[in-house]
């Protein structure tokens, strides 16, 4: 590591002549270097989120069942026809809403991560590595609540689970690398070119009614059938939502190259964002 000063502030840099494989191995000794910062910094961002509430934490578990029921409602009154289900619908609409919110989520926190803690990251003088894992951390527990209701409902609708349903989590990490890809990118897009992180942002929401999440892979229109075919969410969606509800593996082969993929491009932002984001900092305050 190599520090350099620039206008009185002082930031980390990642020396440009190290290895691909030497650049996290030091991405990991720096994790475990501020692990006592890094749980500081999970415990406080998760306290903050909620104090101010009036129900706190409860609104984990109220905004997905509320999201759910406007579906069910929906599917009810014949406005929506999602197509035949394996599982009660109920059961499907949640459990994949509950997917593509992790997927969402996991965008949504990272790429808002130079805005929301620019400042804090040039002021405290820390690896920016550490706050990255500190945002998926939180990420990943503000899912657990509302997961845990997940499996209530689906017991309480008759879903057996198998041992196939343990590896649902593992199953989960390639759409959480995807998601975090792109928002380390869209990070650096609001503060260089607002308009195309606002556009992302756009494109990400719209992205959920070009996957199968409200309705099954096969649909009736040709040319949705198509999009959904080669949109690579279909499958890290759909693969963890059938190994928990039915103990199948779907579609393995496609979703073992898109995970891969994911992996793949998930490492080419992080070394984007790592190169770049000091520099970016450093205009964000000057601002």
């Amino acid at each position: 590591m190599e520090t350099t000063n620039t206008n009185g502030l002082t930031q980390l840099y990642l020396n440009d002549d190290k290895s691909f494989v030497g650049r996290f191995i030091d991405y990991a000794r720096n994790i475990k270097r501020y692990s006592y910062l890094l749980k500081q910094l999970v415990r406080i961002d998760i306290v903050t989120t909620y104090k101010r509430t009036f129900i706190g934490i409860s609104w984990l578990v109220i905004t997905p069942i509320l999201s759910v029921l406007i579906w069910i409602l929906l599917h009810s009154a014949g406005i929506i026809n999602p197509g035949q289900t394996d599982i009660p619908y109920p059961v499907y609409v949640l459990l994949s809403t509950s997917i593509w919110s992790f997927f969402q989520g996991s965008y949504s926190i990272t790429s808002n991560i130079i805005n929301n803690s620019g400042r804090f990251l040039v002021s405290a003088k820390f690896p920016h590595e550490v706050l990255i894992v500190e945002q998926i951390a939180v990420h990943c527990i503000n899912f657990i609540i509302p997961f845990l209701i997940n499996l209530l409902v689906l017991i309480l609708y008759g879903i057996k689970f198998s041992f196939a349903a343990l590896l649902f989590p593992v199953a989960l990490i390639p759409l959480l690398l995807l998601g975090t890809g792109i928002g380390l990118l869209t990070a650096l897009l609001r503060v260089v070119a607002v308009d195309l992180s606002r556009i992302t942002d756009q494109f990400i929401s719209f992205l959920m009614f070009l996957t199968p999440v409200v309705f099954t892979p096969k649909i009736e229109l040709a040319w949705l059938a198509n999009i959904v075919k080669y949109n690579p969410l279909t499958y890290l969606i759909g693969f963890p939502r059938d190994l928990l509800t039915q103990g199948i593996y779907s579609e393995t082969k496609i979703y073992l190259v898109v995970s891969l993929v994911s992996f793949l491009f998930f490492i080419f932002c992080l070394m984007i964002f790592m190169k770049y984001a000091g520099r970016l900092l450093e205009r964000l305050i000057i601002v």
